[in-house]
């Protein structure tokens, strides 16, 4: 995998861990990003580090990551394509796999699930060529992004997540222009 801003960024929906917080990652995306994805990017840099900061303060973030994305049921802020079927249509699943194999990504012969995490759907955007961009946003994000990077806004507690939902909404908005889409 090739290391880009949005990578580093995309550390930020795993698990906390006191360990990232030393290699400053979201600080070092920023060096790469736009003015105001950088800004954002510096933010969540500083909210990482106070939220692994100490004991008390890692067990609240853990807390919130956790009751985001690993919820019994259905998480808040569940990462990807189950929870957005609907929105990007009934055959995603064939649509994603035939678009991975004509792009030369191997995929496993026997999958039948959608990606349940936003992360490899947003790291095969990051390794796609600029012109190959466009379809792959229109297909696999624009019906869900801004919705989803809303959502994380609304239902995180921890500032952490709550500005990783807005770094998201800010980069979606910035790739749908780029890519004339609408998001």
């Amino acid at each position: 995998m090739q290391t880009t801003p949005l990578n580093l960024i995309l550390l930020g929906l795993f698990e906390p861990e006191q360990e990232l917080r030393e290699l400053h990652v979201f600080k070092k995306a920023a060096e790469n990003l736009d003015e105001d994805l950088a800004r954002r990017a510096v933010l969540l840099d500083q909210l990482y580090t106070q939220g692994t900061a100490s004991s008390k303060a890692f067990k609240e973030m853990l807390l919130d990551y956790t009751r985001l994305f690993l919820s019994p049921g259905t998480p808040l802020a569940k990462n990807y394509l189950t929870r957005w079927k609907t929105k990007l249509g009934d055959n995603i699943l064939e649509e994603y796999l035939s678009y991975l194999e004509k792009k030369g990504f191997e995929t496993e012969k026997d999958i039948k699930e959608l990606p349940e995490h936003i992360v490899p759907v947003l790291e095969v955007y990051e390794l796609l060529d600029k012109e190959e961009k466009p379809e792959y946003f229109e297909k696999f994000l624009s019906k869900f992004i801004l919705d989803w990077s809303k959502l994380l806004e609304v239902e995180a507690r921890h500032g952490f997540y709550k500005n990783l939902g807005k770094f998201f909404t800010e980069w979606a908005k910035l790739e749908a222009k780029k890519n004339g889409a609408v998001p």
